[in-house]
């Protein structure tokens, strides 16, 4: 199967609050990328797909979190999808130092290696 990501993810596991109207939903971050996340919430928990929310990812060792303003794309089986709309400067800059951090060059390669597929399988004189 061909990954249909843009960008790359690393696994990362750290507690997360989605939220919209000041109602809280506690989480643990999966794996995240530079548009989006994967965030298990806490069974029972009940969001509407496709709405507007916020995202706060706590790192440790950090004294402030990352924010993010998301859309919640997917949720299954407890698992949510989430893609990133808008985060600010600093919160970009500090999301870039973590995805250096926790990828290893092989993740880069297999992730190159799969846009190359994808590319091939839209445009075949691209080989």
């Amino acid at each position: 199967m061909i990954e249909k990501r843009e960008s790359h993810r690393v696994k990362l596991s750290t507690r997360t609050i989605l939220s919209q109207n000041d109602i809280l939903h506690h989480g643990k971050l999966e794996n995240i990328s530079k548009s989006g996340a994967l965030v298990r919430l806490l069974p029972g928990t009940h969001v509407p797909k496709g709405a507007d929310y916020d995202l706060t990812i706590y790192l440790d060792g950090e004294e402030f979190p990352l924010q993010f303003s998301a859309e919640l794309m997917n949720i299954a089986f407890g698992m949510a999808g989430i893609k990133f709309v808008a985060y600010n400067s600093e919160t970009e800059t500090r999301l870039d130092a973590l995805m250096e951090m926790l990828s290893s060059e092989v993740d880069i390669a297999m992730v190159e290696h799969e846009k190359y597929l994808r590319r091939l399988a839209e445009d075949p004189r691209e080989g």
